[in-house]
């Protein structure tokens, strides 16, 4: 049987899989991860030697699979939005900066719920020409220097800017199909891990790090690998205004799913950047039937 590991996107954790858990629970085995500096994890910073990448939660991701799913037969990385990249990262091996490239022949697909472009907006540049990347890169010198980098600000800002009322309206922009899941429980996931002591931090290197290679970059350099051979399941709310389909990423993967060569399929659901607990039935039910397709296959 196949396990899911479900990873989440940024300034999430385990809390808003919620839906997705329970309808996993009768289906197959899952894990849900809290990643480094997110969540209810420890939020460690440079002083301890921690540099906050796209590749070190991948390392982190397989690491946890080796140590903690070794008598699992497969799994398949389930992400959203900036999980969706580290499981494209995983399942490549683009983490592993020396030797060969070796791939945890566990994995056996990826289903993502939409799929972020980078660490952070800065990953935009690269999915236009020369002058989209000077003006990209002039504006994050800016606001790294007046914002990002300032941990005085950030710090200022999560104790006494971020409320839980802030949170649940901007969480309601993401909600567009059934807003009111936007609960209590909801809310306090984000809230409270934005007042531990590390998440100024945390997010300064969020915003400020290297955003690592984009989906597309991820696809071309290893498209002669496992990456290639193992199915890949894309679920996108069709009002996404955070990783919109109309955007580069979501336009890449509408064009591979399109590829009756590329093992890619894609089904655009009515929701928002949180399908998975925003439709839950649509999204969640998309997720199921495909399990059920590559187990047959399998």
């Amino acid at each position: 049987d196949t396990s899911v590991l479900l990873i989440h996107g940024f300034g999430c954790s385990t809390t808003y899989w919620r839906r997705t858990i329970t309808a996993l629970t009768d289906a197959t085995r899952f894990t849900a991860l809290d990643l480094l500096g997110q969540g209810k994890s420890s939020k460690p910073g440079r002083a301890d030697g921690i540099e906050i990448s796209i590749n070190l939660w991948a390392e982190l991701v397989d690491l946890y699979m080796k140590d903690n799913m070794s008598a699992d037969p497969s799994v398949v990385l389930s992400g959203n939005s900036l999980g969706s990249l580290i499981a494209l990262a995983a399942a490549t091996g683009d983490f592993i900066s020396q030797g060969p490239k070796i791939v945890n022949e566990k994995i056996k697909g990826i289903c993502m719920f939409n799929c972020g472009v980078g660490l952070n907006s800065r990953g935009i540049a690269n999915e236009g020409g020369i002058a989209k990347k000077v003006i990209v890169n002039v504006i994050f010198i800016i606001l790294n220097f007046l914002i990002f980098n300032n941990i005085g600000l950030l710090k200022y800002v999560l104790e006494n800017v971020v409320t839980p009322e802030l949170l649940k309206d901007t969480l309601k922009n993401l909600y567009v199909y059934e807003p009111e899941n936007v609960d209590d429980e909801l809310v306090d996931s984000f809230y409270l891990p934005a007042k531990d002591p590390g998440s100024p931090e945390a997010l300064s290197q969020i915003y400020t790090n290297d955003p690592g290679a984009t989906p597309m970059e991820l696809h071309d350099t290893y498209k002669n690998t496992k990456l290639a051979e193992i199915p890949i399941h894309l679920v996108w709310g069709d009002n996404d205004v955070v990783t919109p389909l109309n955007g580069g990423v979501g336009q890449f993967y509408v064009e591979l799913a399109a590829d009756t060569s590329s093992k890619v399929s894609l089904d655009v659901v009515n929701s928002g950047h949180v399908p998975f607990d925003d439709n839950p039935n649509d999204s969640n039910g998309s997720m199921l039937r495909w399990l059920d397709h590559i187990e047959s296959k399998a």
